[in-house]
Parts: C-alpha cells; structure tokens; sequence
C-alpha cells in the first residue's frame, strides 16, 4: 500500500509542495492537490488521472498516472502509469522557445489518447522544471515557461495558475527523500522514525537530504537548509542542501 501511494505524492506534491509544508489540516492535505470536481467523495470507488511533465536538465519526461480511490477515507491508489521521455531537456531550446513547445505538445498528445474524453476538464496537467532552467537566464527561462504555458491552456486538460514553474533545488530534495524511504519500506509515521538518507545526482545539480537523529545538529545547521513540514500526523524536520 505504501508503495502503491508513492505517485500520489510525487505528481502531486510538485505541484503543490509548499501547500504541504503549510496545510492547516495534516491528515487531509491530499485532498487539496485535487479541485473538488477532480476528487468527488461520495461516490464507492472514483478513477480520475494526473499528467505530470518532469522537465529536467537531459530530457522531458510526462507520466499519466491512472488513480482509483475505493472510499474518502483513503488515499487514491495508483491504477497505472504510462511513461514516455524526449532528448535533449527544455533548457536547449533556450534560443528557440517555441520549439521547446513542440517536444512538450508532441508528449501531451498523448495523453489526449489516453484520458477519456469526458474527463479530459477534471485532469490536472503540471509541469515542473529543474536544474536545467534554474541555470538559464530569467529571461530565457521565463521565456520557455511561456511557450509550455501556452500549449497546456490550448489543450483540453486543467491548467492552473501554477500548472508550469521552475521547482527549487530544495523541493526536489525532499521529494527524493520521500520517495526513497517510502519505496524501502521505511517508517514515516510514531515517535520511532527510522528513515534513510538520500543523495540525488541530476543532470545539473545534487540534492542530499536526511533527517537528522540528533538536536546538537539542527542547532549547528545553518537555518536555511533546514525545512520542517507535517505528512501523515507526523513532523518532519530535514536537512536539504
């Protein structure tokens, strides 16, 4: 089961991290990923789907994740995923943003293939790009975002305010720590967290995060390398750097 809510967190939470970190109502937050028409709660078991678009510094990748959720009170479970990637990433296009598009549009036509008709206004598309674009020129970093921006609202899917941003160094960090610790079984949630460390190598950048075991080391840390949120009634303080 843990495993099966790892897509949850990983579509979801890059679209909305810093919601999660902040979310009044830790036992609910999941809920807010989706609109209200995107997560009907009444209904015995409800499929919906998620595009997501990871834009890094090699490659555009998209996953449209097929969700299920049996009853309100559980997190949807992963159904299937169907997974397609593009070389070179986003960032190469820097000098011809409108052809950076294209090989973003190429991929979203698959998903139109994919999700059913009737749900293609109640399917979330998000794009969230990293090191490559962090290490452009605002300009020209914006300038892609544009393009990109322009291809989700022509298409039939949910575009939101922030459906297509450039993701901090620090997010990606964490979300490799969760995704490491959910898929080695690890313990998240009581008083005995017994979690491992991760060191993620991208194309252009490295994240390592952990959580520290002692308070003489978050004292020493310096603050901006530390982030504190709440997931499943439990609070975590890691570092990420």
């Amino acid at each position: 089961m843990a495993s099966s809510r790892l897509p949850i967190l990983l579509a979801l939470a890059f679209s909305s991290l810093s919601f999660v970190l902040s979310h009044s109502n830790r036992e609910m937050w999941f809920q807010d990923f989706f609109p209200p028409n995107v997560c009907p709660i009444n209904a015995k078991a409800n499929t919906f789907y998620g595009i997501m678009f990871d834009a890094g510094s090699t490659g555009t990748r998209i996953h449209i994740y097929t969700f299920v959720q049996k009853s309100p009170e559980n997190l949807p479970e992963l159904e299937g995923e169907i997974f397609e990637s593009v070389k070179p990433g986003l960032s190469a296009y820097a000098d011809q943003p409108e052809k950076g598009a294209e090989t973003v549009k190429r991929l979203l036509d698959m998903a139109i293939d994919a999700v059913p008709p009737y749900l293609w206004k109640k399917t979330p598309v998000v794009l969230k790009a990293t090191a490559g674009l962090r290490l452009l020129s605002e300009e020209k970093a914006q300038a892609l975002l544009l393009e990109v921006r322009e291809v989700f609202e022509e298409s039939p899917f949910l575009v939101t305010e922030d459906s297509v941003s450039i993701m901090d160094g620090s997010y990606e960090g964490i979300l490799a720590w969760i995704t490491v610790n959910f898929l080695t079984g690890r313990q998240l949630s009581g008083q005995n967290q017994h979690t491992v460390g991760t060191l993620d190598l991208g194309g252009a950048s490295t994240q390592i995060t952990f959580l520290p075991r002692f308070e003489e080391t978050l004292k020493e840390t310096p603050g901006d390398f530390l982030t504190s949120f709440e997931m499943f009634n439990s609070t975590y303080k890691l570092y990420t750097h």
